[in-house]
């Protein structure tokens, strides 16, 4: 089974340089680098160096918005960054996230992301009149262009990455039933094209903490836990994760927590300093409620569980998985370790 490392460009390019070429030695397939322009260093850029400084790691954005840049800039650049490791460069695809909401976008509609994805082929591949001007294409487009994956939970967005692209990422809960309809889902969008499924390659993403402990795994996790048990609907999202767990007795600690995670900059979802962070969530949600509700949410603990999770994938027949650990300004340095040390030799041993 190939494994992606979540790998946030939020170090100097030559760091993140380092950091890659430590991925490499670890067994890491591939290197995921965000695209959210007011966080992190630009991804296509960081992504060459990269490339040029490794021998065999495949280097890719996770994800590149069709919004913030237009689908020609998109196809330039990834034309561009694969110059410098031919054959080790993919464009990853996603209908907007912070690189769209942090400058008043909103996602891509469903028709405008078939739209992205079909411009974006097409320019890498050469063509002629994209966007109107019969005259005008991509002129550095020689040679195979890059393969191109769209990311998806659900059976339009998914049935798209069938029908068009080379890969989807399933931004899935990994079990075996979800894995199961989302293949469906992407199998019916490469029927709907007359296109074979085995021709699209299925990434599995996985949220994964690995810390000394699965405790401090958990609690490390916390942050990303608040947003959802201050909902409205809270209580119901417990219970549909098979949790009974009664929140009213913590509502105001819940509450007060959210409002202090706030108050981290630049946003509750990626806040600088992470350790604050756990400090709060630790503070408002009980170890008990961390670990049920965390582990419906990724694979959390110590690197010979987390191994064992992924054995468990790789028995089922996943052949690629990127590994998203939370943290958006500090190395996953943890995952690393534990990748090439623990879960990495686990998995050939597993694979013969």
């Amino acid at each position: 089974m190939k494994v992606d490392l979540r790998t946030p460009p939020s170090h100097p390019v030559s760091e993140m340089v380092e950091f890659a070429r430590k991925c490499e030695e670890a067994g890491f397939y591939a290197c995921g680098f965000n695209d959210s322009q007011l966080y992190f260093r630009d991804t296509y850029v960081v992504s060459s160096h990269v490339l040029a400084a490794t021998d065999s790691l495949v280097v890719h954005p996770a994800l590149t918005c069709p919004g913030p840049r237009h689908s020609s800039v998109i196809a330039s650049a990834a034309r561009t960054a694969q110059e410098a490791g031919p054959g080790r460069f993919e464009v990853w695809l996603g209908r907007g996230d912070a690189a769209a909401s942090t400058i008043g976008r909103a996602p891509l509609t469903l028709r405008e992301t078939r739209q992205a994805v079909s411009e974006i082929k097409r320019a890498m591949a050469g063509e002629w009149g994209i966007w109107g001007d019969s005259h005008v294409h991509l002129h550095h487009s020689e040679g195979p262009p890059p393969p191109v994956f769209l990311a998806g939970r659900g059976p339009k967005v998914l049935g798209i990455a069938g029908e068009l692209c080379d890969g989807a990422l399933l931004a899935i809960s990994p079990d075996v039933a979800s894995v199961a309809q989302a293949s469906r889902w992407v199998a019916d969008g490469a029927a709907k094209a007359g296109r074979d499924a085995a021709d699209v390659e299925l990434v599995l993403e996985v949220r994964t903490m690995i810390r000394e402990t699965r405790r401090l795994a958990h609690r490390t996790h916390a942050p990303k836990l608040l947003p959802n048990l201050v909902r409205a609907d809270a209580q119901e999202w417990l219970v549909a994760r098979g949790i009974d767990y009664d929140l009213a007795p913590i509502a105001e600690r819940l509450r007060e927590g959210w409002a202090a995670m706030q108050r981290l900059a630049p946003s509750a979802s990626h806040p600088y300093d992470w350790a604050a962070a756990e400090e709060i969530a630790d503070a408002a949600i009980p170890p008990e409620l961390q670990a049920a509700a965390g582990d419906t949410m990724a694979v959390l603990g110590d690197p010979d569980y987390v191994a064992q999770r992924y054995l468990e994938l790789q028995a089922l027949g996943v052949k690629r998985v990127y590994l998203y650990a939370n943290l958006s300004f500090q190395w996953p340095e943890e995952e690393r370790r534990a990748f090439g040390e623990v879960i990495g030799p686990a998995l050939a041993r597993a694979a013969g």
